[in-house]
């Protein structure tokens, strides 16, 4: 047998296919199992960023715990994420990257009434896609220039004060909406795509109108990119920092715009407790899994229903 053989009969097919997938599953232990389960290690600690407790530091099992769900900061930055996810994520993004998909499927009528049609549809998807390619960075300080006293936003509502002041949480759900709506709308562009423009015309015969069609054919043929959808945008906004802290900066505790990636950082970096902000991020985690079961299960109601 050459070399060139024993490669691909018995290398490649066997151990040495195996042995190939070493170097990638070395780096998703590095950078993603060690990661988590340090986590998990240090909420169960003392340790701190400073101080005697970042050098030495004791296990201290379940208190950061105990001491997370007695603190009424705990709550309001439940509240407030919930609050975030749904609006920025669940009806922002989802619904109106949705609603922008389904306009830009539409049938152009003929003449210039077309070419302007088609015009503002190539316009809003640019625009759209722009906002999604715009580093979270440069996003976060165009948004905190716009709404601070003298910018665009305050000319345009009269107001002589910095809107992210007064109005955090709006602010930040309406920049995450911006920037993040461009994925929904590529993922159910691409679903549509997908079905067949024979079942539309077998609709139209049958006389079904726009709502019979989007309930009963658009919705169930494209149920698989909605939940994929919903699982991303909830993991990407729950995760959501640097336009957020960009915008509001480090959230105190009991803010209106504290969302657990600002709680976390606030606990981490501005009080020195890393173990407790270990401890809020892991219950993130939990609850963003939560969420996900909850998604697969609607979804498959819903499919039923359908």
């Amino acid at each position: 047998m050459s070399l060139s053989e024993y490669l691909k009969d018995r290398f490649l097919e066997g151990t040495g296919a195996r042995l190939l997938l070493l170097p990638a599953l070395a780096l998703i232990a590095i950078f993603v199992v060690f990661p988590v389960v340090w986590n998990v290690y240090v909420s169960l600690t003392n340790y701190a960023l400073t101080g005697p407790r970042a050098r030495i530091y004791g296990f201290i099992g379940l208190e950061n715990y105990i001491r997370i769900f007695r603190d009424p900061s705990f709550y309001n930055t439940l509240r407030v994420s919930f609050l975030f996810t749904l609006f920025s994520a669940i009806i922002g993004q989802a619904f109106l990257g949705l609603g922008i998909a389904l306009a830009l499927r539409m049938r152009e009528p003929e003449g210039i009434l077309g070419k302007i049609t088609r015009a503002l549809k190539i316009t809003a998807s640019t625009l759209v896609f722009v906002a999604w390619i715009i580093p979270e960075v440069v996003a976060g300080y165009a948004w905190s220039a716009i709404t601070s006293k003298g910018g665009l936003v305050s000319m345009l509502l009269g107001v002589n004060e910095n809107i992210y002041v007064k109005y955090p949480f709006e602010t930040i759900v309406v920049a995450n909406v911006w920037r993040g709506t461009a994925f929904s709308m590529i993922l159910f562009m691409a679903a549509l795509e997908g079905i067949p423009q024979y079942i539309y015309e077998a609709a139209e015969i049958d006389g079904a109108g726009p709502w019979k069609r989007f309930r009963h054919i658009i919705l169930p043929l494209i149920s698989h990119a909605i939940l994929v959808d919903f699982i991303l945008i909830t993991i990407w906004t729950y995760g959501v920092f640097t336009m957020p802290f960009m915008i509001v900066g480090p959230s105190g505790q009991g803010g209106p715009a504290q969302i657990w990636t600002l709680y976390v950082y606030y606990n981490a970096i501005n009080v020195y407790e890393v173990a407790y902000a270990a401890t809020a991020a892991n219950i993130m985690f939990l609850i963003v899994l939560a969420m996900i079961i909850v998604y697969l299960r609607v979804m498959g109601f819903l499919r039923r229903w359908w």
